[in-house]
């Protein structure tokens, strides 16, 4: 039996960015000041534009904000993939394939503090739950890894049988991690956080994301407040409402 690696987070690393606060400004200007607009794309003039930005994200002006980007390897449970690639415009994704590729036995298995357990209205449309106890977690945790080690072991026995990389990997659980790339505009990462984060006090619309979406999402979130930091602050500032 194979042993297995079991996590509790999700890793989200930056690998490049390109332009910041200073392009939404020039291709906001380029509106008003045609090729004037030229000289606001000098990094160091964002800080005296920052009213600009907040302008376009409170009336929702979003093109501007299309025109940077920002690069991300994400290694995630393909149950977190599922809820991601959700989100389609903007965003550009090349995932590791089961079909070249053996994958490896890492999987995903929920932390002490990770709320699991219904309340007593539970609602589908707006999932809450309770902490669970610490005897459920472990059981929980227990059951998983039982199930990875089997499938997995099931998994490396249809390879062993020579066939399709493809159907061998049918018994694999979606608790297995995946590695992707991952490329957005600042626009469409806003409408991700705004979708993707779990914010009762601080957003106009609250959503009530899974968990582990949640966990990645912030991480993206601290990549972003670090690169676009007006753009950022205006976000906030506009009850987190994309544009």
């Amino acid at each position: 039996m194979v042993d297995v690696v079991l996590k509790q987070d999700i890793d989200v690393s930056l690998i490049q960015s390109c332009g910041g606060d200073h392009m939404v400004v020039a291709s906001a200007r380029v509106s008003t000041s045609g090729d004037e607009c030229l000289k606001y794309t000098d990094a160091d003039s964002a800080s005296e534009n920052a009213g600009v930005i907040n302008y376009l994200i409170k009336h929702r002006h979003g093109t501007p904000f299309e025109h940077s980007s920002m690069t991300f390897y994400v290694k995630a449970p393909i149950f977190v993939w599922r809820e991601w690639h959700r989100h389609r415009i903007g965003f550009s994704y090349n995932e590791e394939s089961g079909r070249y590729t053996t994958l490896a036995p890492i999987f995903y298995i929920p932390s002490p503090d990770r709320a699991m357990s219904k309340i007593d209205n539970w609602k589908a449309g707006r999932p809450k739950f309770n902490s669970t106890p610490e005897s459920v977690n472990k059981k929980v945790c227990e059951n998983l890894e039982k199930s990875y080690r089997l499938a997995y072991d099931m998994y490396l026995d249809n390879l062993d049988l020579g066939i399709d990389p493809g159907v061998a990997r049918a018994c694999l659980p979606v608790g297995i991690y995946s590695g992707c790339w991952v490329t957005c505009n600042p626009r469409s990462m806003m409408s991700f956080l705004s979708l993707r984060t779990y914010e009762p006090e601080n957003a106009l619309f609250v959503s009530y994301p899974l968990y582990e979406i949640d966990m990645a999402a912030r991480s993206c979130e601290k990549l972003f407040a670090e690169h676009w930091p007006i753009t950022y602050k205006a976000f906030c500032d506009n009850k987190r409402v994309a544009p």
